[in-house]
């Protein structure tokens, strides 16, 4: 296991502390075998894709064995699902493995799908084959395209059978990502008006992925916030110009460092698809009034980021927060123009 010693793997959430976790072993697949590998997400933590399918890196991947010192987590969080507010999410079935230094950059390693968590409420913990390869589908062709994305790594499928609009094999999908954190995130912390756990989050993401764009003068909180807003923006600018229908922009699932996350119920508009069509378009069918529609997902945005200002609100001045909202809209626009035109 070239890469994933257990001096290379690390578990930075740690230092959150418990409130934003919770420490679990996953339950591994039985049987497991490789059935589909990136080979270039692989690449991005030196990993050989034929290498994939190997005891080592089977064992990690289906949670069958985990390196020394590896410390898996499910990560607690809020959001607003369909515009109502539930404070009661969380990862049901996917476990933050720890991260790695790269030459990308820091990238977290998760399983998704290996069993429940103390978060999975009524939920298996599984996730279907289907489900899993259609995620690393989508994150292979928005990467293409060059637009920030949770990587997919790999699937395995056990011997498991779930039921998913009919009985199919269970499998993990291994995702590589530069955070998992998210908007629902500090939902999580205002809800429980945990004033403290804001500055905790907003200081982490400050250290670990937004250092270099956060003013050594000034309100470093409220820095943070317009970066947020503005990588936001980008990154829905850069859907746009694509074609790419998240399907399900819940605030539990808008990254807090502007990648794409949780594409499950991701599409792209059809090619022969006309203006209004396009516009209509909604790629998850739990989307029956169109909320999440394709020229809808602009303006989702920007409410997103409005639900997070709020959250943000007991560590940033109103007049911080409205500054930093001002300049979605231009910096949307402005993006939409360069992506659509390059």
């Amino acid at each position: 296991m070239s890469a994933l010693t257990p001096s290379a793997l690390r578990q930075p959430l740690l230092a959150l502390g418990s409130r934003f976790y919770a420490r679990i072993e996953p339950t591994p697949l039985t049987n497991p075998q490789l059935v589909a590998c990136d080979a270039d997400t692989a690449a991005l933590i030196g990993l050989d894709p034929d290498n994939c399918g190997g005891d080592d890196w089977l064992d990690l991947f289906s949670g069958r064995r985990l390196p020394d010192g590896c410390c898996p987590l499910a990560l607690d969080y809020a959001g607003h699902q369909f515009g109502r507010f539930n404070p009661f999410l969380g990862d049901g079935r996917v476990l933050v493995l720890g991260g790695l230094d790269t030459a990308h950059g820091w990238l977290e390693l998760s399983l998704k799908g290996a069993g429940r968590t103390p978060y999975a409420r009524e939920a298996d913990g599984r996730a279907g084959l289907t489900e899993c390869l259609h995620e690393l589908a989508m994150s292979q062709r928005l990467a293409r395209l060059g637009i920030p994305t949770a990587r997919g790594l790999c699937v395995i499928a056990g011997d498991e059978q779930v039921y998913r609009q009919g009985f199919e094999r269970a499998a993990i999908l291994v995702r590589l990502a530069p955070s998992h954190l998210r908007f629902g995130s500090f939902e999580h912390c205002y809800f429980k008006r945990d004033v403290d756990g804001l500055r905790v989050l907003a200081d982490y993401l400050i250290a670990h992925h937004y250092r270099r764009r956060i003013p050594a003068d000034g309100h470093a909180h409220a820095a943070l916030f317009r970066a947020m807003v503005e990588d936001t923006a980008d990154l829905i600018a850069r859907w746009q110009a694509a074609g790419f229908v998240h399907g399900m922009m819940n605030t539990d699932n808008q990254s807090a460092v502007g990648i794409t996350l949780d594409l499950g119920a991701a599409a792209f508009v059809p090619d022969a698809a006309d203006a209004a069509t396009r516009d209509a378009f909604v790629a998850s069918p739990l989307d029956e009034k169109g909320r999440y529609a394709f020229g809808e997902q602009p303006t989702l945005g920007l409410w997103n980021c409005n639900v997070l200002a709020r959250a943000l609100s007991p560590i940033i001045t109103a007049a911080e927060l409205r500054a930093a909202l001002q300049t979605y809209e231009p910096r949307y626009l402005g993006q939409f123009e360069a992506w659509r035109a390059a």
